[in-house]
């Protein structure tokens, strides 16, 4: 089996976490699929991880430095600014350590990353101008790079034959679905759904899966993860995510407790190098504290549920709380020898939005 995993899907675990990527990674390492690369989807995860990376670092220099402003001693600052000036000198290593980390995925799951050809670039700019497939329209620039992924498909068609296109994007997971020989998939739960891969999974489940059945301890795991879930507030990114979602201006103040409804359940779990990984879905009721602009929520307290806490904040903001429906993508492991010996151990892997609604008022 030959498959294409789509920008759309690589963005959502960038750094390469997940149960679903780190299997498949698995599957394609042992021969029982072979993943292929188009350069344009390598290029796009790359550049986005350097940019962010190099911001991440840039405003950790920036607070390090700010805090000589805080009443430091002298000596103690000396100590920081030399943190500070590390973090510039890794500034410069960032670009080939992304790249060091995706050409070792590479090599370990002998996957084959393929170069842009002229005739592709020249398919593209045709299309481009016509408004020809996946161009929704003429002259539509930001399809440009799916255009190319587009042609780098058809390409690598012509070369290996039946190809299998992970894609959470609509438009171009359309265009390549109705290419001869092309298989469009939404998500990796759509594409564990399809018969080959079902028989895929048998395959591998004879030979590498061990006779251990984690269901046994699925109460156990899921009272793990909503406990998990609760404490995520310190090192996540999920209350900025959910204010970014909605565009509200300001910051966020403060997270409030969550509460985890009984929607909790088990999804998948992916048995890789003697190490269970498990998948979760859990849904929630987020309450968060965040500072936002007077005007704006006049204009939003129609639709939304938004008590004011302070109102005195500042000239320009209020201090408001607001609650928001989430749902959780929540992914925690254990390993094979801890289950052998009766001993739970869980460990925490990662944590993915996977969706985000206001509770509106009625």
């Amino acid at each position: 089996m030959n498959i294409i995993i789509d920008t759309s899907i690589l963005a959502q675990d960038r750094g390469f976490l997940g149960s679903d990527f780190l299997f498949i990674k698995q599957l394609s390492k042992l021969g029982f699929l072979k993943i292929h690369i188009p350069w344009v989807v390598y290029k796009e995860i790359t550049s986005q991880n350097i940019r962010e990376s190099e911001k991440a670092l840039q405003d950790a220099r920036k607070k390090i430095l700010s805090l000589g402003k805080k009443g430091l001693s002298e000596e103690d600052y000396c100590e920081l600014k030399e943190i500070a000036d590390t973090l510039e000198k890794k500034k410069g290593a960032l670009e080939s350590s992304i790249e060091k980390n995706w050409n070792d995925f590479i090599t370990e799951s002998k996957a084959i990353l393929y170069d842009i050809n002229d005739e592709d670039g020249r398919l593209v700019m045709s299309a481009y101008f016509l408004g020809d497939k996946p161009f929704p329209a003429p002259k539509s620039r930001k399809d440009i790079p799916d255009a190319f992924i587009y042609e780098s498909i058809k390409s690598i068609k012509k070369k290996i034959g039946k190809i299998h296109f992970i894609c959470a994007d609509n438009n171009l997971r359309k265009a390549v679905n109705e290419l001869d020989d092309c298989i469009g998939f939404e998500s990796y739960s759509e594409f564990y759904k399809s018969d080959e891969y079902i028989k895929i999974k048998e395959e591998y489940d004879k030979k590498y899966s061990p006779k251990i059945f984690i269901s046994n301890s699925e109460e156990k795991i899921l009272e793990f993860a909503k406990k998990e879930v609760n404490n995520i507030f310190d090192d996540s990114n999920i209350g900025a995510s959910i204010l970014s979602e909605y565009d509200i201006t300001g910051e966020m103040h403060n997270m409030e407790e969550i509460s985890i409804d009984e929607e909790a359940s088990i999804d998948k779990v992916h048995f890789i190098d003697g190490v269970f990984y498990i998948s979760t879905s859990i849904s929630g009721i987020f309450g968060i504290e965040y500072l936002i602009d007077k005007y704006d929520y006049y204009m939003q307290k129609k639709y939304r549920k938004i008590s004011i806490i302070d109102r005195e904040w500042n000239e320009y903001y209020y201090l408001v709380y607001e609650e928001f429906d989430v749902k959780l993508s929540y992914q925690c492991s254990i390993e094979e020898e801890s289950l052998k010996n009766k001993k739970i151990n869980f460990k925490r892997e990662h944590i993915t939005i996977k969706e985000i609604n206001i509770r509106k008022t009625k």
